[in-house]
């Protein structure tokens, strides 16, 4: 797995997403964070073991104000998370000042509501397992790259 030391050299942003979520659901993303890395997508995970020195609202902040894009994967853990306010707060003030679309929402299938934090804001309700589909995780990279967005669930609309 690629190290957050890698950077973009050009631009406002080092990243090209930020991905936040629970500790509990670090295995899933780290799946997906791999996949996304090797179609050169720049990844700054809220957890990364790289850098357990560094706080969690160090990396919370570091990560959003450096990203491109912020992915969350919205699970109950992610909601009960100590960090969720926090990082959430962060979140949405980073897309109040630039847009709406650099926000990306995916939603664990177990979850039964949306919290009202994400009300109007575009979500993919979709199980990580469905960018094992090389489409729809190419959908995925070219929303984190170009900012064009798809939004159904299973089918990629890019």
């Amino acid at each position: 797995m690629a190290s957050i030391n890698l950077t973009r050299q050009n631009g406002p942003f080092k990243y090209d997403a930020y991905l936040g979520f629970s500790v509990y659901d670090m295995p899933l993303v780290d799946q997906l964070r791999e996949k996304l890395e090797r179609r050169d997508i720049l990844c700054y995970p809220k957890y990364d073991p790289a850098f357990s020195t560094q706080s969690v609202q160090t990396a919370i902040r570091e990560g959003v104000a450096r990203s491109q894009k912020c992915l969350l994967y919205v699970s109950q853990s992610f909601i009960e998370d100590q960090w969720y306010t926090f990082e959430v707060a962060e979140v949405l003030n980073k897309v109040k000042r630039f847009s709406r679309d650099m926000l990306i929402v995916l939603k664990d299938p177990h979850l039964v509501e949306m919290p009202s934090d994400f009300s109007g804001y575009t979500e993919l309700a979709a199980d990580i397992s469905t960018f094992e589909n090389p489409g729809a995780l190419d959908c995925l990279a070219l929303t984190l790259k170009k900012g064009k967005y798809f939004c159904t669930i299973k089918k990629c609309v890019c």
